[in-house]
């Protein structure tokens, strides 16, 4: 550890690899010292560490509350049933009112007495269309985040689900022709429309030529030598040619562009009708995350991250694909805009920085030898590169595949999104943090904006309240079905036994916690200058599904939404031509509110006994969840990967995060604590998962198998990660909150003590 001293006295004890990586990378061109940025931040938890422990406690202490009311009910004879969820919803929110922890609940859709004055922030925000969450972590993913701003349509079509029967080995170029009909007929029907009823499978050429105003107009010909031009004309900004031929096009629809790469002689393929390639904008804006999805635990793990968060911002960073191949950031786009003036497009998503909560602490910094708050250690060292750093890139033939590109924000502002605030108090807080780290680093009042998750229970029961506490600062608010049902199962798991996890989306509290989330949104005004965002497509390679369904989150007034991956991403970009959501947004404005009721929010929903009433429907369901905890589990403590592409129970693969694991092990701890399975059943379920999850990944490097040998059976109990599922299993029961964190972070670190 490396000590430095502040103005007070105080000692500040930071992680050498820590110190070295700010002195040496970090630092450089911004004009401050190592020690002044470690002085900075150990001022910052002087002043906010205190407060920080009061708001923690004050969560210990209403959640104690809440276990006290239930308990005292049942002492008093009151049990609960499907017939009275609702009558005990509406007595749960007047004894919360009662504490003091909400006002009075105002009356169903109406107005909020203030509107957001949030700045007028970068284009992105304004557009409508995907969001990736990326593992900051993982050098690879991160470019390809970075990169998912444009991407293949043909591609993601070819390699997905879709049409599975057209095998893409053995029917190669059938499965083409499937691609470019779909895709065609799509383009016709959402995305352009030309004169005479045709369309884009019509089409043997494009070609552009100056109309009388001297403007460039897109013509489309057919193989009879009709030429056509668009129904809608300004749908085409842009083009670019060799000589006299046209060799792409740009067109935007609903402020997505969508670029179409042709053949020579601005052609398309004349066996399949084919473009060269179909590119569209998709990920216009994507969250490198520091919280859910990775598995920092030291210094040496969080110098990764802080190094390839850097490489982000400046456009240098590099990384090895799968296959070998170097992969570096998009150089951004330039065209000829119709009026004949060069035009560029922004190649790269918005970058926005998810950093941990408050519950979270660390050693890899301390202040008077005590652990400090770790938001604070992230904000401060992501806020200064981000701000210091934004400069975009200018690549040059000996620069070793540095891009051309813009900066990430060219408004200059940092987009912070904090995970798991429960209260508006909690979000006023962060809004003084952010102010003072402004203050301490230079910078400007309201460069930092705040992305708020409504992924807690309290937090969507203080929604307009909290946006209020932030009113000039807020650029998002996302909904996170699995971090929220986690949260409510918690807050109230003494319920009741809660229902199956499968059928609790379905459930009165989730589908009032969507729809309240965009209501509360939108008459706050939130989408004005910001992004009211849906949750994550977990099955990551079933689009069938995501096409089907994830089509409702545009519909719902939702005008960014989270995917998995870039492939996902180009895909569900289609939803956003299909959907026009400021126009669904407008309806919604119109139109009287939905009325969710805080009783709606607080309806627990109680297991139907009887859909447990066979033993083997039991011990599935149960194994069921037992084998997602440990297939997330295992790869996070035995090697420190914080987001896993897994198969699940069903062989089917899925991503997992920390929030796949609060869910599954708040229910767990709810049914045994209502006696629905005991300790045995649920130790018996892990043993059986952990030797169904060997089985999946035989042969897969890297892995180690837990049950192969007699010896490693009789111990598995006492195995790092399986010790680690139990624990997050019964902290669902004794912490406040049912986060994950204290397990994994305990087991990861005495894997990583043992391997040193």
């Amino acid at each position: 550890m490396t000590t430095i001293k502040l103005a007070s006295g105080t000692s500040v004890e930071i992680d050498d690899a820590l110190y070295n990586f700010v002195r040496a990378e970090l630092v450089p061109g911004t004009g401050k010292t190592v020690d002044e940025v470690f002085s900075i931040l150990g001022d910052l938890v002087l002043d906010f560490g205190p407060r920080n422990l009061e708001l923690l406690e004050k969560r210990t202490s209403r959640q104690a509350k809440i276990d006290e009311y239930y308990l005292a009910n049942r002492k008093a004879g009151w049990k609960p049933t499907l017939e009275s969820a609702t009558k005990d919803a509406s007595e749960l929110g007047q004894f919360l009112v009662d504490e003091g922890y909400l006002d009075t609940e105002p009356a169903p859709g109406s107005a909020t007495d203030f509107s957001m004055t949030t700045p007028e922030l970068d284009l992105e925000m304004s557009q409508n269309g995907p969001e990736l969450v990326t593992p900051v972590n993982i050098a690879s993913m991160a470019v390809g985040g970075a990169n998912a701003r444009w991407g293949s349509l043909y591609d993601a079509y070819f390699l997905s689900d879709i049409n599975l029967e057209i095998d893409r080995e053995s029917n190669r170029a059938e499965r083409l022709q499937m691609v470019v009909d779909r895709t065609n007929e799509y383009l016709s029907l959402d995305v352009a429309q030309w004169a005479n009823g045709l369309g884009f499978k019509d089409f043997v050429s494009y070609s552009v030529s100056p109309d009388s105003s001297g403007k460039q107009v897109l013509q489309a010909r057919t193989s009879d030598g009709t030429v056509v031009g668009l129904q809608h004309p300004p749908k085409f900004i842009g083009f670019n040619q060799d000589g006299d031929q046209l060799t792409e096009f740009f067109l935007d629809d609903n402020n997505l562009k969508i670029q179409f790469q042709l053949y020579e002689g601005g052609t398309v393929n004349k066996e399949n009708g084919q473009f060269r390639d179909l590119i569209v904008e998709s990920a216009v804006t994507n969250i490198v995350d520091f919280e859910d999805a990775v598995a920092i635990v030291d210094g040496e793990d969080m110098v990764q991250a802080l190094r390839n968060y850097l490489g982000l911002i400046r456009g240098d960073i590099q990384a090895q694909s799968s296959r070998g191949a170097l992969k570096t950031m998009n150089s951004d786009i330039d065209f000829i805009g119709v009026d004949g003036v060069p035009q560029t497009a922004k190649a790269t998503s918005l970058m926005s920085v998810r950093n941990v909560s408050l519950h979270m602490y660390t050693d890899m910094v301390k202040v008077d030898g005590q652990d400090i708050s770790e938001r604070i250690l992230g904000v401060l060292l992501t806020t200064l590169i981000a701000t210091a750093h934004d400069k975009g890139s200018t690549g040059t033939p000996d620069s070793g595949g540095v891009p051309t590109r813009g900066p990430n924000s060219k408004k200059g502002f940092v987009y912070q999104v904090t995970p798991k605030l429960q209260t508006a108090e909690e979000v006023a807080e962060q809004v003084r943090f952010f102010e003072a780290v402004e203050a301490s680093l230079g910078l400007a009042k309201n460069t930092i904006l705040l992305g708020i998750m409504n992924e807690e229970l309290g937090m969507t029961l203080q929604l307009a309240e909290s946006l209020k506490a932030a009113q000039s600062r807020v650029f998002f608010t996302n909904t996170g079905f699995l971090d929220r049902t986690g949260s409510q199962i918690r807050v109230q798991t003494h319920a009741g036994p809660v229902d199956l996890r499968d059928d609790l989306t379905a459930s009165v509290f989730n589908t009032s916690y969507e729809l309240h989330n965009v209501d509360v949104s939108l008459r706050a005004g939130v989408h004005t200058q910001g992004k009211i965002g849906k949750g994550m497509q977990v099955k990551n390679r079933a689009m069938v599904e995501m096409m089907e369904n994830k089509i409702n989150h545009p519909k719902s007034g939702g005008n960014t939404a989270w995917v998995p991956a870039p492939n996902p991403s180009h895909l569900h970009s289609m939803h956003y031509h299909m959907i026009d959501v400021d126009q669904v947004q407008r309806v919604m404005e119109d139109s009287p509110s939905p009325d969710i009721s805080r009783r709606d929010l607080l309806t627990f929903p109680v297991l139907k006994r009887e859909k447990l009433t066979d033993a083997a429907t039991k011990e599935t369901l149960l194994l069921s969840y037992a084998h997602s905890m440990v297939a997330y589990v295992e790869p996070w403590v035995h090697r420190g990967i914080g987001c896993s592409g897994v198969p699940n129970f069903n062989q089917v693969e899925e991503m997992k995060d920390r929030a796949t694991e609060r869910i599954d092990g708040a229910i767990i701890a709810n049914w045994k604590l209502h006696g629905v399975v005991s300790q045995a059943e649920i130790e018996d379920a892990v043993k059986k998962a952990t030797e169904i999850l060997d089985e999946q990944n035989a042969g897969q490097a890297g892995y180690v198998p837990m049950t192969d040998t007699e010896e490693k059976r009789e111990g598995l109990l006492q195995e790092p990660a399986i010790c680690a599922v139990l624990q997050i299993i019964d902290d669902a029961l004794t912490s406040p909150s049912a986060y994950v964190e204290p397990a994994l972070f305990k087991y990861r670190k005495a894997v990583k003590a043992a391997a040193a």
